[in-house]
């Protein structure tokens, strides 16, 4: 329970009116101060949190600012904000190093000793947070779905009505970053390894529901966050592939179609 004053993220939610993945997305930028953590997964806020995120609503709805600005505005007016808002504990700086190591050279090329040396942290306290690499793994892409889930509803938040390629766009946008790690486990998925297929099927459900959650004031919501996931990975694919296929005579300028007997 938190203490007097206290209250988790449902009632931070029901005070602004500001839903749980913009919550996220403003702590993940520096523009809240950290809640105070009573386990793994459960975390305490307080008064001070639900007048920062009114202030941010205000300076986003009244005044149009982007999020970078008013960045600068809180930490202006708070000048311990970004100090508090960026502390993190030894298990959080393992998996973020993760996630770009994971996602840089692949599952198997990184190893405990190569994470533990990028966070500065020493080995032992590894074990503390983590049972095994492969359970680190499994975290990193799960945050790395959380990261994404919240920045996409960033992208979108008061926003409805958006056309279907629009919603590709921004999610191919914010999902881009993570996408390596997220195939990393896809791809171990179609080897036949089964704790990772468990993993694949756990982490793309969970993206949709995220997404879902995301979409809820819009009427296709839930109905269309699968299809998103797929849409915005072709695309993704689509843009690199325009990248580097452009000048082809067999390509098609609408990223569609390129004749895959002529790619020698």
């Amino acid at each position: 329970m938190g203490t007097p004053g206290e209250f988790p993220i449902s009632e931070l939610v029901a005070r602004t009116g500001v839903p749980a993945a913009s919550i996220h997305h403003y702590r993940r930028l520096g523009l809240l101060p950290a809640p105070r953590r009573a386990a793994a997964n459960r975390f305490f806020y307080s008064q001070r949190h639900a007048d920062a995120v009114e202030r941010i609503r205000d300076l986003r709805e009244r005044h149009r600012l982007p999020l970078r600005h008013i960045a600068q505005i809180m930490n202006a007016e708070n000048p311990d904000h970004a100090e508090v808002a960026n502390l993190a504990d030894s298990g959080e700086q393992l998996r973020d190093v993760a996630i770009q190591e994971f996602a840089l050279r692949g599952y198997t090329e990184v190893s405990v000793s190569d994470i533990c040396a990028q966070a500065g942290v020493a080995k032992g306290t590894f074990y503390r947070y983590f049972r095994s690499k492969q359970d680190l793994f499994f975290q990193a892409v799960e945050a790395v779905v959380d990261n994404t889930a919240e920045e996409f509803a960033a992208a979108v938040d008061g926003q409805v009505g958006l056309s279907r390629e629009e919603l590709t766009r921004r999610l191919a946008e914010t999902l881009l970053p993570g996408l390596p790690i997220m195939l990393e486990v896809a791809k171990r998925s179609v080897q036949g390894q089964v704790e990772h297929a468990a993993a694949a099927q756990r982490v793309f459900w969970r993206l949709a529901e995220r997404l879902g959650e995301a979409l809820s004031d819009d009427p296709r919501g839930h109905r269309l966050a699968g299809a998103l996931i797929m849409d915005a990975i072709a695309h993704i694919f689509a843009e690199s592939l325009m990248g580097r296929f452009a000048d082809r005579p067999n390509f098609d300028d609408a990223g569609a179609v390129i004749a895959l007997t002529d790619l020698d």
